[in-house]
Parts: structure tokens; sequence; C-alpha cells
């Protein structure tokens, strides 16, 4: 069957949003009394949207350090703030002149923040950090974290630095802080069944922005159904992230939820396989996932089975990022490139140089190539 997969974040939906959501993510864990308590005057339970624009510019350094780690094929938004976050704890531990700091995330629990934040007191913070790190490390999620855990082991001259491993428990705490100021505190508590740190945080998920005229799209969508083709998502956002906004502006009903793969089913996937991590892109299983539909007994066989997978079949991933594309050339899907992502027209120099089948202006482009 032909098969019309699409990412999220940059074809559909602005990832405006999320980035803000990262950014104060991690102005939080550095600046909140409830964590590393740096020294800042905002108050963090009041913020406007000018000062969250300004937290982002800062913690970002105006999305030039988001537009490095896209460029490196990081996709989630949890990886990119976790990075983010930890070279910046790197970096203050290695200005303070502590003799015998642990890193293990075996000794890593909610208390370990309180004696850092005593540890690190009167530190400033210099927003260029991250680059430091960007600037050395290798492409590919896996790469970018066995850098990382590497680069803390070195800056820090510590044999364990594993707290900085993709699902540690401090990439957890940051996961969790990300998903309340998202989602809000009370569908916090619905979704992740847990209790929310605060109750201050309404959330964004209702607040997102869409890349292209919603009638159009659902159109369109409805369109390539006619014509034969079976329609599935494959995004880095969690499931809830990614069906409330959809079913909110009318899309939802367009998909088999079976044929949504979310940064949810990667988690899934991680957890249950974690020799296999990271899954997510520009790994392709959430791929796999919307095209053969969720099933975790097949998730085995989604890790292991990627190479030209759809090399016979007529398959067209659409995305926006260097992750997307490297899922393509991964599995043998035709890939069609969105200029509707982070780095808007100037990304088509990036996927030109990896050889993408196709770029458009935006979503609604595809009708061009596949109808």
């Amino acid at each position: 069957m032909k098969q019309v997969l699409f990412d999220v974040d940059g074809v559909f939906l602005s990832e405006e949003r999320c980035f803000d959501v990262s950014a104060l993510t991690v102005y939080e864990f550095l600046y909140s009394e409830s964590f590393l308590n740096l020294n800042d005057d905002l108050n963090i339970k009041s913020l406007s949207d000018a000062e969250i624009q300004n937290i982002r510019n800062d913690i970002f350094m105006n999305d030039s350090i988001l537009n490095k780690l896209k460029s490196l094929g990081l996709n989630s938004n949890w990886d990119m703030l976790f990075i983010v976050l930890s070279t910046h704890i790197i970096e203050l531990f290695k200005n303070s002149e502590i003799n015998g700091i642990d890193m293990s995330n075996n000794h890593f629990t909610e208390q370990t923040v309180k004696v850092w934040s005593a540890q690190l007191e009167d530190l400033t913070l210099n927003y260029e950090t991250p680059l430091k790190f960007l600037s050395q490390a290798k492409s590919g999620k896996a790469n970018i974290y066995q850098d990382l855990i590497a680069y803390a082991a070195e800056e820090l001259n510590i044999d364990d630095a594993s707290i900085f491993d993709l699902k540690s428990n401090l990439w957890d705490m940051a996961q969790e802080l990300y998903q309340e100021w998202y989602l809000g505190y009370e569908l916090y508590k619905d979704v992740e069944h847990k209790m929310p740190r605060t109750d201050f945080k309404n959330g964004f998920i209702k607040d997102e922005v869409v890349l292209a005229d919603i009638n159009e799209v659902t159109l369109l969508l409805e369109d390539l159904k006619h014509a034969g083709y079976q329609i599935g998502i494959a995004t880095g956002r969690p499931r809830t992230e990614t069906l409330v906004p959809f079913e909110t502006i009318g899309w939802l009903n367009q998909f088999d939820a079976l044929h949504i793969g979310t940064a949810s089913e990667v988690l899934k996937a991680e957890t249950t396989y974690p020799n296999h991590k990271p899954l997510g892109k520009p790994n392709p299983f959430s791929y796999l996932i919307a095209y053969y539909g969720n099933d975790p007994e097949q998730y085995l066989k989604y890790i292991n089975e990627q190479e030209n997978i759809f090399s016979e079949e007529e398959v067209y991933i659409v995305g926006d990022s260097l992750a997307d594309l490297l899922s393509a050339k991964k599995t043998g899907a035709t890939f069609i490139g969105t200029l509707t992502g982070l780095k808007g027209k100037e990304a088509r120099s990036e996927l030109e140089s990896y050889d993408a089948d196709h770029i458009v202006d935006n979503v609604l482009d595809v009708r061009k190539i596949l109808l």
C-alpha cells in the first residue's frame, strides 16, 4: 500500500511553543529556588510573553543553540533541553572547584539537587556554554549522548558521569518539568499519573500555531486517502501532545490511531529494550510504527529490521529536519522536506546537501508531488 508518513513539528504545527517550554524548563531548573536557585530577579510564577521570549533568547542564544542541535540530527525537545541543561551543570561544577564530585546516576535523587544548590550558590551562568560542547559533538543522538558523558568525565575529572546519560534520573526529572510546563499542572496529573511539583503552570498545549490553512490541510489529507494512500504520523512529541492539538484543530479524525508513532512509544520501547536506545529520530523506529502500526509485540522487529525496509514500496516521509531525512535514507523512503521548521527557508541548503528527494515551501505543496 502507498503510504505518506508525516512529522508534526515543522510540518503541521509550529515548534515555537515547544521551544518556549524547553527554555522555561532549563530556566526553572537553573534559577528556581526549588532547584539550583542561581541568582535571577524574575518571578517564574507570573512570566509575561515578553519575559518568556527573553528567557528563550538567553537560554538558546537567539536559537543558535537549537539550530546547532538540529544540525547534529537531534529532534526531541526533551533531549535538546537536557543537553543544554547538562552542559551548564558541568560548567558550573567545573567552576566551583569542588573535589570529589559524584555524578553517578545510581546516587542521584531529588535531594541531590538541593545539595548541588548549596554547593553552587553565587556562581553565574555563561549562556554560550552549550556551544562549547556542541562544537565538538558528533552527529547522531547516540553519539551526542556518548560524547556528553565523555565530556563531563573529562571536564570534571571523574570516572562515572552516568547522570548525563539518556533516561538517567536527571533526564527523567528534566522531562517531567517539561511536561508540567507544556501540559499544565491539571492535565499533567491525568496524563502522567504523577503529582506536579507546582500549581501555577497552566500549560501551552492548546496554544499551538498551525503552519498552513486548517481547511486546506484537511482537504489534502482527505485527497491523499481517496487517492489510495495510507497516512500516518511519526513525531518526537509525546502521544498526548500530539493527539490533543490535532483533536482541537480537527485533524485527528483523519488518522488511524494505530498508525501514530510518538515519543511515548519510543520511551516504552527504550524501557523494554534498553540495550537498543536511543530509538528517537534519526532512528526510524517511530516511522515504522506509523507504517506498520503500534504493536508492542512487534517493537523488536521494528528495531532490528530498518535498513531499506521501504525501498521496494511507495513510501514518502514528510518532515522538516535532518533527523527526518536520515530516517528516510535508512529505510529507503522518499523524503519530502518542508521549509516551515525552525530554520525556515535556510534549511534548504542543509537538506540539499543530504540529497533530499523533494523540498517544498510547506505541507500543502505535497499535493504537487503526490496527487
